[in-house]
């Protein structure tokens, strides 16, 4: 089979390997469509070869599967939930993976590839209805937010803040709005504040000098109730905490940041809530799909602005990494 894999910072190369043998509880699966994550950009810039192959936003069709499976056939068509767990606690009984304390370190990626290998408990049947790209957004761009959108209790009236309105960021957005909060979205791209208007959001902010100001007076003085960080930015974090309510709620989102943390001035005195949400389960992935199919996320692929074939991102990745050329979000479309 083909897959994609990095030689060094800039040196991605169509590669022939071995079609993988699924194992004991395992399916092998056709890849469809694979999304580009931000978290996918270490596969541009490694500074040496690597055998990992990037990608974990994977939807599929079946063709084989291995001893043990019970609930999966070839010809089935499905999304894949990347996050493995042990498979034997009560969490991942569930289908909580992000929540095992056992991980065993190897999660679900190489949908850079034409197959993948992939735990039978990790992959979520696909409705008809549902498109292969739709399918692939699953899990992380929508169930991310969504995930951590009911960490929060968002809920009818509230008055949120998404800062990054990358795709996580906008399908943030346009969650929130369908509950019927009021958002604010914050981010330095002008063409992403455009889009986060065009979801619903009650206002667009660039993370500018006034900035502050602007929120107290979008909130009547009184600040956010909650806070949505999508970005991964020090900066963000920073503001987004000094914009709260006193009793609000931040929830962290966006990974990679540092900054500064003065808890007495932002955390203590303010009675703040702090929540980190990471990723998303199988019975969210589940919801998610359900609120897709209700037409409740009316377009599921409203950030797809790119689609490369597999063979196309040597040539292209770089692109997409740097989101030149108007890249919101790629999806790695099969023939």
């Amino acid at each position: 089979m083909k897959v994609v894999k990095a030689f060094g910072p800039g040196d991605l190369r169509i590669m022939e390997i071995p079609v993988p043998i699924p194992g004991p509880g395992k399916a092998l699966v056709r890849v469809r469509a694979s999304g580009i994550c931000g978290s996918d950009k270490w596969f541009w810039r490694v500074a040496r070869p690597v055998d990992d192959v990037a990608g974990h936003e994977i939807s599929g069709e079946v063709v084989d599967v291995g001893p043990g499976v019970r609930s999966l056939k070839p010809g089935d068509r499905v999304a894949i939930n990347n996050v493995v767990g042990c498979g034997r606690c009560d969490d991942c009984r569930k289908g909580d993976f992000v929540r095992c304390a056992n991980r065993p370190g190897k999660d679900v990626n190489n949908g850079f590839a034409e197959y993948v290998a992939a735990p039978e408990r990790n992959c979520l049947k696909l409705d008809r209805r549902i498109s292969f790209e739709a399918g692939c957004l699953i899990f992380d761009n929508w169930g991310t937010p969504f995930a951590a959108i009911r960490r929060a209790g968002v809920k009818a009236g509230d008055s949120v803040i998404v800062t990054g309105c990358g795709p996580i960021g906008l399908a943030a957005v346009k969650l929130c709005v369908g509950l019927k909060a009021s958002v604010i979205a914050v981010d330095p791209v002008e063409y992403r504040r455009n889009i986060a208007g065009q979801l619903g959001a009650a206002a667009v902010l660039a993370p500018d000098v006034v900035f502050l100001s602007r929120v107290r007076e979008l909130t009547a003085g009184r600040g956010a109730d909650i806070v949505l960080e999508c970005s991964g930015k020090g900066l963000a974090y920073a503001a987004g905490l000094s914009v709260l309510r006193v009793g609000g709620t931040f929830v962290a989102i966006g990974e990679g940041a540092q900054f500064d943390l003065h808890p007495s001035e932002l955390i203590i005195r303010n009675h703040l809530n702090l929540l980190g949400s990471w990723y998303t389960t199988m019975n969210q992935g589940r919801e998610v799909q359900a609120l897709m199919l209700r037409r409740k996320i009316p377009d599921p692929s409203v950030f797809v602005t790119h689609r490369p074939r597999l063979e196309d991102l040597p040539r292209v990745f770089g692109k997409i990494a740097d989101c030149a050329d108007g890249v919101l979000k790629a999806v790695v479309t099969a023939a």
